[in-house]
């Protein structure tokens, strides 16, 4: 399977098995979480790493890295909480907005997907799609939301962290190399955002 992006096809790994390992923070099986999540040709997998949980997100542009990336938080959280896995598909739209500090998109991914942790966890409106404008120093995001008691929790993200941080343009013909066998490597144009997510 593959995926195209920007006119460049994108091939598509297929793990050989469920990513399983032990944290020391969180007693939760690896191996309930989505390997990949695929959303209108773009995608985000599970980053591999000792005790923590990371994203890598692909999309034509900054603003659909974003997105992903929330897409991908959304799921490492609670698997199935798409639109079409709720139960209860009762959802609300709304605009959440974000300032990006000195026009810092890596820090604006984080205080994005702070936001969208802030939301989900203290006003109850847990974010199932998104819509993304990068524009004077403000991400704009019309959201798709429901009430956070829809959603079963599995895994407790407590931070969002800069460690190994990344969103950044792919340039045409440029690849970001894959982390085998669940990641598959990027070739540009388009964006790559990675995050690791402290649980």
């Amino acid at each position: 399977m593959s995926v195209r992006t920007g006119g460049t096809q994108i091939r598509r790994i297929r793990p050989a098995s469920h990513l399983r390992g032990s944290s020391a923070t969180t007693s939760t099986d690896r191996a309930l979480l989505p390997l990949a999540y695929r959303r209108g040709g773009v995608s985000w997998w599970l980053l591999p790493t000792t005790a923590d949980v990371g994203i890598r997100a692909f999309s034509a542009d900054a603003a659909g890295a974003l997105a992903e990336a929330a897409l991908g938080l959304q799921a490492v959280q609670a698997p199935g909480s798409t639109l079409a896995d709720l139960s209860d598909p009762m959802v609300s739209m709304a605009e959440w907005e974000v300032e990006v500090p000195n026009g810092d998109l890596e820090r604006g991914l984080v205080r994005w997907l702070e936001e969208v942790l802030y939301k989900g966890g203290s006003e109850g409106q847990w974010l199932v799609d998104a819509s993304i404008s990068i524009a004077d120093g403000v991400i704009r995001a019309r959201v798709s939301w429901t009430d956070s008691k829809n959603v079963d929790l599995v895994i407790e993200v407590k931070a969002i962290t800069l460690h190994e941080l990344v969103l950044r343009e792919v340039t045409l013909g440029e690849v970001v190399v894959g982390v085998e066998p669940e990641i598959p490597s990027f070739e540009g144009p388009g964006w790559m955002a990675q995050v690791i997510l402290d649980v």
